[in-house]
């Protein structure tokens, strides 16, 4: 297994890859590969980069989009819709932000480049979010909101993994509706990784209402943890709890 992290758009990405007939001259390289389009991809969509695409359009200095915002634009128009406005980039403080779902994005254009290179097992964790590249199930540890170093169980899955909360960045998450936030973790599974994190927001914002979104998602399961420690979970979620394993 060859393993790589790379810092890019504030987190950690980590690589995690089974060469199987490939070198690992040729691994190595396809990993810069993917490094590189993560980085090109934080320049154009960071809001703390005064040139980005990203910032020159919340301060209305352009008027033509690249392709690649228009497909960022839709993909959050989509996750707005299924999650029922619980996720909206477009009523953030300062204007659009697609925070919630860009990273996700960007990861899995990353693992795609991996495929494209004829990887045919890897992961990329990105900052606790994870897309799969395997034709077998990879076991992922989720953190416990609460208490530090632990997990809160186990979840298999072979495409993605994304949590969202308040318990280590705090106070972020924006509810579009005006209430208060309902998790103060939520993790959904399933799908591609872009619309699982915007789908994880989501799921931290609107808590139960989201959660019955997600019943009706082919593919999609979820489950969150609210202050008291309660945990909400869909009907299908495959989910084994753990006590204080550690991480």
């Amino acid at each position: 297994m060859i393993s790589k992290v790379e810092m890019v758009m504030g987190t950690a990405f980590s690589f995690l890859v089974e060469p199987g007939d490939l070198s690992i001259e040729q691994v190595n390289s396809t990993i810069v590969r993917a490094c590189t389009e993560l980085h090109q991809l934080d320049d154009r969509f960071s809001r703390w980069k005064p040139n980005s695409e990203l910032s020159r359009y919340r301060s209305q200095e352009l008027k033509e989009l690249s392709s690649l915002m228009d497909e960022v634009f839709e993909l959050c128009a989509h996750a707005c819709q299924i999650s029922n406005g619980f996720f909206d980039p477009w009523s953030m403080p300062g204007g659009f932000d697609p925070t919630g779902l860009v990273k996700g994005w960007a990861a899995q254009r990353a693992l795609s480049i991996l495929a494209q290179d004829n990887i045919e097992d890897a992961l990329i964790n990105a900052g606790g979010d994870i897309c799969v590249l395997a034709n077998r199930p990879h076991e992922v540890g989720i953190q416990h909101p609460t208490e530090p170093g632990a997990l809160c169980g186990v979840v298999s899955t072979n495409s993605a993994i994304a949590t969202s909360g308040t318990y280590e960045r705090g106070d972020h998450l924006l509810n579009p509706f005006g209430g208060e936030i309902a998790a103060i973790s939520a993790t959904v599974v399933g799908g591609d990784l872009a619309t699982a994190d915007a789908l994880a927001t989501a799921l931290a914002v609107g808590g139960k209402e989201v959660l019955f979104l997600l019943e009706k998602i082919d593919g999609v399961e979820g489950f969150f943890i609210t202050k008291s420690g309660s945990m909400f979970k869909t009907s299908n979620m495959m989910f084994a709890e753990v006590t204080s394993a550690v991480l």
